[in-house]
């Protein structure tokens, strides 16, 4: 029997996003029309001023850790909402996916689209199938601040 989740998961999971993404004075974040797409659109300004740098954020969340796989105290993503992380393959811009606990309020992120530089200085976006999550913490977001700065620095470097 499949039970539906309750009413204020979703709504509850993208407030603890805003407030993590908050704490930082650099960040614009903007919610586009509910299901069109991703759930938030971050800007990154520089010194107050809008760069154009873009990345994106799913939220989920769910009520207990009882309903996420554990293995050796790490948390994993089943396939199944794995797999729903495909259609966001073809964005241009690097996203991330933010994770909540709602039973303690912990958030965990993975790359859904991670922004890498190869050895050849060449940038790409990875689709990420990883489905093991990481802690989030002010640190984990200033090192997805950091790589994307990066990767789009490197972008800009590219001329035509």
């Amino acid at each position: 029997m499949k039970t539906t989740a309750p009413w204020y998961i979703e709504r509850r999971a993208e407030s603890l996003a805003i407030v993590y993404l908050t704490r930082r004075d650099d960040l614009i974040i903007s919610q586009p029309t509910p299901n069109q797409g991703l759930d938030f659109l971050i800007t990154i300004t520089k010194d107050g001023v809008y760069t154009g740098r873009l990345f994106g954020i799913e939220v989920k969340a769910t009520d207990s850790t009882s309903n996420l796989k554990k293995h050796n105290d790490i948390l994993k993503l089943d396939k199944n909402r794995l797999s729903r992380l495909e259609k966001f393959k073809d964005l241009p811009f690097p996203v991330c996916l933010f994770f909540f606990i709602l039973e303690n309020d912990q958030g965990y992120y993975k790359w859904i689209l991670e922004p890498k530089i190869d050895e050849k200085k060449q940038f790409k976006l990875h689709f990420n199938e990883d489905d093991e999550l990481k802690n989030l913490d002010d640190k984990e977001i200033a090192n997805i601040i950091s790589s994307i700065n990066s990767w789009y620095d490197h972008r800009n470097r590219i001329t035509i």
